[in-house]
């Protein structure tokens, strides 16, 4: 059985999210009942990763929500790589088809890009992205919000003052959403 690493840079980064497309179910804070893949064998290994993309937060077109998360962006990366710039990220051991059956989980026209970073222990990293880069920057959700800071709580063990330091300059959240709010729906999900 062939195996690859995917990463996740948004949502994925929480464990629970991530497995309602393995195994099917709604996300902690989303709406939306996803399938699952046909093998729902959870990933054998997950492991933090960081990588040189920005992250930024959008829909495609003219879109403003999405059917899980409700009105808000979600998560991309920029597919031109920045060495200046670092993005937290969790990778997830699955097997092949496992990973495109997400793919498709994921909706394949919005995650059109893939690329791959390279190799971990001879197996193959993939992540998801936009290509051409997303110009409908939109602030997330507050339920996006809780659940990227549930995973990078889970991921990192972040304390609220990492979370908001490292969400506060991403494109869809600066100069969008204040500290001060930004701090209040992180806390509410840390209390």
């Amino acid at each position: 059985m062939v195996h690859v690493w995917y990463l996740g840079y948004g949502s994925n980064l929480h464990e629970q999210r991530f497995l309602c497309y393995i195994k099917g179910g709604i996300p902690q804070y989303g709406k939306k009942c996803n399938n699952g893949c046909t093998d729902k064998t959870p990933p054998l290994e997950n492991k933090t990763i960081t990588i040189s993309y920005p992250l930024y937060f959008a829909l495609p077109n003219s879109q403003k929500e999405t059917s899980n998360w409700g009105a808000g962006g979600v998560a991309f990366i920029n597919p031109q790589e920045n060495k200046s710039v670092k993005t937290l990220c969790r990778m997830w051991k699955i097997t092949e088809h496992q990973y495109k059956e997400v793919r498709q989980q994921e909706g394949v026209s919005w995650y059109n890009k893939e690329i791959r970073l390279g190799d971990d222990n001879g197996i193959p990293i993939f992540t998801i992205t936009h290509f051409p880069i997303l110009t409908n920057i939109i602030s997330p959700s507050d339920t996006y919000i809780k659940t990227i800071a549930s995973g990078l709580r889970e991921t990192y063990g972040f304390t609220v003052e990492h979370i908001i330091d490292y969400l506060l300059d991403k494109e869809g959240i600066q100069n969008r959403i204040e500290k001060d709010r930004l701090t209040k729906i992180v806390s509410e999900l840390l209390a």
